[in-house]
């Protein structure tokens, strides 16, 4: 997936987020004011079951699965997708609760107190998708500029990625769930604290992981100078490299 066609469907999983989070009440009033349901008692409730039961959970989950698999797909075009493929899953399994709770409670997202809970796996994650955006494609070496560079955005990566198993409390009861596996749950509940501790070289603050998170944007975006310098190919010699493929 090229970076048009993967900024159009990031786009549109966007889009359908904020559309269920912010647009769906706004809709369901209309909807009643329009039927007139309201004014008799119960009349209105199957409606509302259908839309805040299914068709918004429809609308978050499908959402989710379209930032997911548009940047695996982008992932592959570049070639990226042995390393970074578990990488990413991990962040957007991390990022998954507090995407859940935004789109329950919209309003929430104004809190500073909301702000300063987001998980540093989402952080990791929103850097990541926007690094995505860039033009990188045919004759370019992308996330490989020098290889001090490429180690810097591979161990602040790998950093980020236990960061989000470590801070994510529902991990233990989702991992045991959906495995059928309780041990697992107790496992993994008994090794956060560890991991934890281990991730904050003991200070139990999450500036290292911050102090992390700002080195890897930087990686980020030293790994762009090169692109930004370098003279662009021209679109025939990509068809023709495409074609000796």
């Amino acid at each position: 997936m090229f970076a048009g066609r993967y900024l159009w469907w990031m786009l549109m999983g966007i889009g359908i987020f904020l559309f269920a989070t912010l647009s769906l009440g706004y809709i369901t009033w209309l909807m009643i004011q329009l039927s007139g349901c309201g004014d008799m008692a119960g009349a209105c409730e199957p409606a509302l079951r259908l839309i805040s039961g299914v068709l918004k959970p429809a609308c978050i989950w499908t959402a989710i699965g379209i930032l997911f698999m548009a940047t695996l797909l982008r992932l592959h075009t570049l070639s990226l997708i042995w390393f970074w493929g578990p990488i990413v899953a991990i962040w957007f399994v991390a990022s998954t609760p507090i995407l859940l709770f935004i789109a329950a409670d919209a309003a929430a997202l104004t809190q500073p107190a909301t702000l300063a809970l987001l998980p540093v796996a989402f952080l990791f994650l929103a850097a990541f998708v926007t690094y995505l955006m860039f033009a990188l494609e045919d004759g370019d070496i992308p996330l490989a500029a020098s290889v001090p560079l490429r180690l810097t955005l591979r161990l602040t990566a790998v950093y980020g990625a236990l960061a989000g198993v470590a801070f994510m409390p529902e991990l233990s009861r989702i991992a045991g769930t959906l495995l059928d596996m309780p041990a697992l749950s107790v496992v993994i509940a008994l090794a956060q604290p560890y991991l934890q501790t281990v991730l904050t070289f003991g200070t139990g603050s999450m500036a290292p992981a911050y102090a992390v998170l700002a080195a890897f944007i930087a990686a980020l975006a030293a790994s762009l100078l090169p692109h930004a310098a370098a003279p662009r190919p021209s679109r025939s010699a990509i068809m023709l490299r495409r074609l000796r493929r």
